[in-house]
C-alpha cells in the first residue's frame, strides 16, 4: 500500500472548502481549460466567458488545493441531492437492474475532479494522485462532519485503479457510458471505507482524518 507520507504536502498546498466567489471563479476557469480546451469534453464556444459551470454548482460544495502563490492545483466538488434535478450520474449513466441505492439524504456525488496541468508532477516529486488525495481528504472530512455517508462517482478506469491501490474501493453499479469520457457509475460507503482502511491501510485512514 502507498504510505500516507507521499500525500502530506501541507507545506506546499493549502486545501480547503471553497466559499469565496473569486475562488469559485478560479475553479470554474480551471475546469474550462481542462474539460473544454485540453480534453474537449464540452465545446469551448458554449462557454464564451471561459468558465465551466452548470446547474449542479448551485447545490454543490467545492474543495480545492492552492499552491503557495494562490493558484488552484486541484479541485473537486461534492454535488448534494436536489429533488428536482437529482445527481449528475442519474442523467447520464444507467444502473444495473439489481442495485439497491442508499438514502439520498445521506448521499452526494463526487464530480468535476480537475488537476491543473502545471501540477501533474507535484513539487518535491510524487505522483499526480498526491494532489488529488489532498482534495479528497478535505471532501472526506466535510462528508463525515455533515453526515454524508455515501459517495457516487462516474469515473474512468485509471482513477478507479489509482484509488483501489490505496484501499479506496468503489462498488461499480452500472455499465460504461460516454459522459466526459468512457466512465461507469460507482458507489462508496464511507463507513465501510473506514473499516476497510483500518485493516488494510490504517496509515492512510489516519491521513484522511488528520488536519493538513
Amino acid at each position: 500500500m502507498t504510505h500516507p507520507g507521499a500525500f502530506r504536502l501541507s507545506s506546499w498546498f493549502n486545501t480547503q472548502v471553497i466559499t469565496a466567489p473569486q475562488d469559485l471563479q478560479a475553479i470554474y476557469r480551471l475546469r474550462y481549460r481542462v474539460y473544454c480546451e485540453e480534453r474537449g469534453f464540452f465545446p469551448p464556444g458554449d462557454y464564451p466567458d471561459g468558465v465551466e459551470c452548470d446547474a449542479y454548482d448551485a447545490h454543490s460544495v467545492n474543495f480545492a488545493a492552492f499552491d503557495q502563490d494562490g493558484l488552484v492545483a486541484a479541485a473537486v466538488r461534492l454535488v448534494c441531492p436536489d429533488e428536482a434535478r437529482g445527481l449528475p450520474y442519474q442523467q447520464h449513466c444507467p444502473l444495473f437492474d439489481d442495485i439497491l441505492l442508499p438514502d439520498p439524504a445521506r448521499s452526494g456525488e463526487v464530480s468535476r475532479l480537475v488537476l491543473n496541468k502545471g501540477f501533474r508532477t507535484p513539487p518535491g516529486g510524487g505522483s499526480t494522485g498526491t494532489v488529488v488525495m489532498e482534495v479528497y481528504r478535505a471532501m472526506y472530512q466535510y462528508s463525515r462532519e455533515q453526515g454524508i455517508r455515501y459517495w457516487y462517482a462516474a469515473m474512468e478506469r485509471p482513477l478507479v485503479r489509482m484509488l483501489a491501490r490505496i484501499g479506496v474501493v468503489f462498488e461499480r453499479i452500472g455499465p460504461r457510458a460516454d459522459y466526459c469520457g468512457p466512465v461507469a457509475p460507482y458507489l462508496l460507503d464511507l463507513e465501510e471505507l473506514d473499516r476497510h482502511l483500518a485493516c488494510c491501510n490504517p496509515d492512510f485512514l489516519q491521513f484522511l482524518s488528520s488536519t493538513p
